[in-house]
């Protein structure tokens, strides 16, 4: 009977529960501002914020009952705003975790890691693609709180032309303050049409100051060569301004027609080239390498997964005298094919340059179902030789011995088209042959 007893006040204990539960939730959800859109925003940005931060975690170490309290703040402070902010329709969700994500993404102090919004994401794929009418000043941009940053300048273009920097900050476009617009509404006011020019406000360093940029629709080739005759010698000189997809192909097919012609000296041209793919600028700079020697040497944090990537097969581009041309904005990709030849071929390379761009990081893309995505650090390179500047503090004349070290001069560029560090590399490869 007891046991009867027991289990009728347990039953009814948990009726009287379950009303209560069901009366507090009647008076206190009316005056909530929660609705589903707000569930599933807050459902989404937590999975992307989760993601974003084990991937920043793979980069810097963070301690993590810290950071699980700093979240927890993060999420007290969203629902205090959801159910008690004054005005709710000054309540953006998607924009207010989107910014949120942004700022969260940037305290890393790294202008190369950066959090691309849906649309900003489909900008940049749009850069890379450099499809055929796309009309732009022709330089790879990321946003930064006072504007948007120009991260890399493509050889021969408008922005090349009117002397911007890799790391120069745009301001203002046309008189239009950038700080608070979206990288996507920021590039829609410098791009388009083509043959006109845009006003920009520029912040180099500490330095202010406007200047008119033209727009062009170009046709870009990432790998450029002729046949140069110094002396009655042959000298096949090949630019690269960029490492995509298509660039190795390019290389591959000139290489052979080079090897027709019997021609075994070579001028590299480097200067301008900002980065690209890793397999690819792994692959030329392969060519110049003997068998398993070491083209490029990566260091991740968890260093078992570093690598040290080997050519796999035998060129003949080791046996050629090359001279290579780099200058302050070769960086990253140009960086590491300078290296691989270089170490690779100490007696048959020679360097005309000045101080390289010293970008020695790769970033990688977490792509989010959004269509947003996290662009970030993800390992530093090493030359065949085990140097990196960001190792110690190395400066790059520790390992970039330069032959010869000489500065454009554009005003010889200018009036007589005379490229002077280009005729300083043929006298310099005529010096190596003899």
């Amino acid at each position: 009977m007891k046991v009867k007893s027991y289990l009728t006040w347990f039953i009814i204990w948990i009726i009287t529960t379950l009303l209560i539960i069901i009366w507090y939730q009647s008076i206190t959800l009316p005056n909530q501002i929660v609705d589903k859109n707000s569930i599933n925003i807050w459902q989404t940005i937590n999975n992307k914020i989760n993601s974003i931060s084990k991937a920043i975690n793979n980069i810097k170490g963070w301690n993590n009952s810290i950071y699980t309290d700093k979240f927890n703040k993060f999420s007290e402070i969203k629902k205090i705003l959801d159910t008690q902010y004054i005005d709710p329709s000054y309540i953006s969700g998607s924009k207010m975790w989107e910014d949120a994500l942004q700022a969260f993404v940037s305290s890393l102090w790294d202008p190369f890691t950066v959090y691309l919004t849906s649309i900003d994401n489909k900008s940049l794929h749009e850069e890379l693609k450099w499809s055929s009418d796309f009309q732009w000043i022709w330089a790879v941009v990321t946003k930064v709180p006072n504007g948007i940053m120009l991260e890399q300048i493509i050889k021969d273009s408008p922005a090349q032309k009117a002397w911007l920097k890799p790391l120069d900050i745009v301001l203002k476009a046309n008189w239009t303050g950038l700080a608070n617009l979206p990288l996507w509404k920021a590039v829609n006011l410098i791009k388009w049409p083509a043959w006109t020019t845009v006003n920009l406000t520029i912040k180099r360093w500490e330095k202010i100051f406007d200047i008119k940029v033209s727009r062009a629709k170009l046709k870009l080739t990432s790998v450029n060569d002729k046949i140069i005759n110094y002396k009655d010698k042959k000298i096949w000189y090949i630019s690269i301004s960029s490492v995509w997809e298509k660039t190795y192909k390019q290389f591959e097919k000139d290489y052979n027609e080079l090897l027709s012609k019997w021609i075994k000296w070579i001028i590299l041209d480097l200067r301008w080239n900002w980065g690209g793919y890793l397999w690819v600028w792994y692959q030329i700079g392969a060519s110049w390498a003997k068998q398993w020697n070491i083209v490029v040497q990566t260091r991740y944090r968890d260093n078992r997964q570093n690598q040290a990537l080997k050519a796999t097969i035998n060129w003949k581009l080791n046996w050629f005298p090359t001279v290579i041309l780099i200058d302050g904005y070769t960086a990253s990709a140009g960086e590491i094919i300078t290296a691989a030849i270089k170490e690779n071929n100490k007696k048959t390379t020679k360097l005309v340059w000045t101080k390289t761009f010293w970008k020695w990081t790769i970033q990688t893309l977490k792509q989010f179902p959004d269509s947003s995505s996290l662009k970030y650090t993800i390992w530093k390179w090493y030359t065949p030789d085990n140097e990196n500047v960001c190792k110690k503090w190395v400066l790059p004349w520790n390992w970039f011995k330069p032959d010869v070290k000489i500065k454009f001069d554009p005003k010889i560029y200018k009036s007589k088209l005379i490229d002077n560090q280009l005729e300083k590399a043929k006298e310099v490869l005529n010096w190596l042959i003899k």
